[in-house]
């Protein structure tokens, strides 16, 4: 019995995409394994952090690099590191802030989220500049700017559509650092699914942001884990304001040998990880980084492969239109592919209780439904195998089941 089945759980074939809800990504045999190593000795945390970041920072030509708990978490740790510094007794105080630089600046219309409510934990509060509908001046950013301002957050994915309106214009990451640079503010960039092109590790650190942060399961990490990049100086503070952040703990062993832990200054306790995380963050980032060096040959091939044993598993049922969804169609990201399945004699409330159905079933089969269609995602957006060779089968079988009852 599998530990699912003896929590009466219903394992789910995800044909969707890479979510947190679902626990990030399906991890690969490179990064499982590594989990595995480091799950089975015991290894000083404080050690594991800082070789695991010069690492990655080598891979990404950064100054230096930290695993967070995830982008929420490293963001806030950023924040207080850049409010309380290393003096212990303002990181006591945390989340009172008071005669600390406090503020940080958002764009209004990059607000869709909240996800950058993270920067409150801390006890900093949050200056909007501009209008979520029109966007952001460079004139507006700089009148903000304060002797309270502590930092500039910049969200990379810009604004969404349900959020800000199409005519909408934002500061972008250059302009941003650039005004950060300019009055000596320090920029922190959330570039969370900025890992494809593989250029996106590297862009905001090269711009001169204090700090880039990413989520390790948009390439096929924990998600658990994300990866901040950025200033040694900024680094080494995070640490310090980390859930490994006590006093004295850098020292090693010897911290613990003479009993000298003291009173626990980090506000991050809570943010704590595991060895098989912060080992599983780097593995998996190098993983990605290799299946990148060829997307045509390590992705998309193999996924246009999948794509059209769907096809030919599909082909004979009537009424139905059959063809494959990628980078030819506009809108679809580079290392999309996808399957849509049109029925062409069903309607979309019928198509949307198929799709029911299917996640209903055991195991539960979560595909995307679309007027008349149901769509089967192959690979995530950021170029992901949704699901291995024995559950394409399932997924097949399941699928042609309900097509043709």
């Amino acid at each position: 019995m599998g530990v699912y089945q003896e929590l009466g759980i219903r394992r789910i074939i995800n044909c969707f995409d890479t979510y947190t809800l679902l626990g990030g990504h399906i991890l690969s045999k490179e990064v499982r394994e590594a989990r595995d190593e480091a799950d089975r000795s015991w290894a000083w945390i404080w050690d594991i952090q800082r070789r695991t970041g010069e690492k990655i920072a080598e891979l990404l030509g950064a100054e230096a690099a930290f695993v967070p708990v995830g982008v929420y978490a490293g963001i806030s740790q950023c924040v207080a590191a850049l409010m309380a510094g290393a003096d212990p007794e303002k990181k006591r105080r945390l989340p009172n802030t008071e005669g600390m630089r406090n503020e940080v600046i958002v764009q209004k219309c990059l607000r869709d989220f909240q996800y950058d409510r993270s920067i409150t934990v801390t006890g900093a509060k949050i200056v909007e500049v501009g209008s979520e509908k029109r966007g952001c001046t460079p004139t507006e950013m700089e009148e903000a700017i304060t002797e309270r301002t502590v930092a500039i957050h910049f969200m990379a994915h810009g604004p969404t559509g349900s959020y800000a309106s199409k005519g909408c214009r934002w500061l972008s990451a250059e302009e941003v650092i650039g005004i950060g640079k300019k009055h000596g503010v320090p920029v922190l960039v959330d570039a969370a699914f900025q890992c494809y092109p593989l250029e996106g590790f590297k862009k905001y650190t090269a711009l001169g942001a204090d700090a880039a942060l990413y989520s390790c399961k948009y390439f096929g990490g924990p998600n658990t884990a994300g990866i901040l990049v950025g200033k040694k100086y900024l680094i080494e503070l995070v640490a310090l304001h980390s859930f490994i952040g006590q006093e004295g703990a850098s020292r090693g062993k010897e911290f613990l040998s003479v009993a000298e832990r003291g009173a626990y200054s980090s506000l991050f306790r809570g943010y704590k990880q595991d060895r098989a995380s912060i080992v599983g963050a780097f593995a998996a980032l190098k993983w990605y980084m290799e299946l990148m060096r060829d997307p045509e040959r390590n992705v998309l091939a193999p996924a246009k492969e999948r794509a059209k044993y769907f096809i030919r598993a599909f082909n004979d049922i009537p009424d139905i239109e059959l063809g494959i969804i990628d980078a030819s169609v506009e809108g679809v990201d580079p290392l999309k592919v996808a399957v849509k399945v049109t029925l062409k004699k069903r309607t979309p409330e019928e198509v949307k209780k198929m799709r029911d159905e299917l996640m209903n079933g055991d195991p539960e089969i979560w595909v995307e439904a679309e007027e008349n269609s149901l769509i089967i995602n192959i690979t995530s957006f950021r170029g992901l195998m949704m699901f291995d060779e024995e559950d394409k089968k399932v997924v097949a079988e399941e699928i042609r089941r309900i097509l043709k009852a």
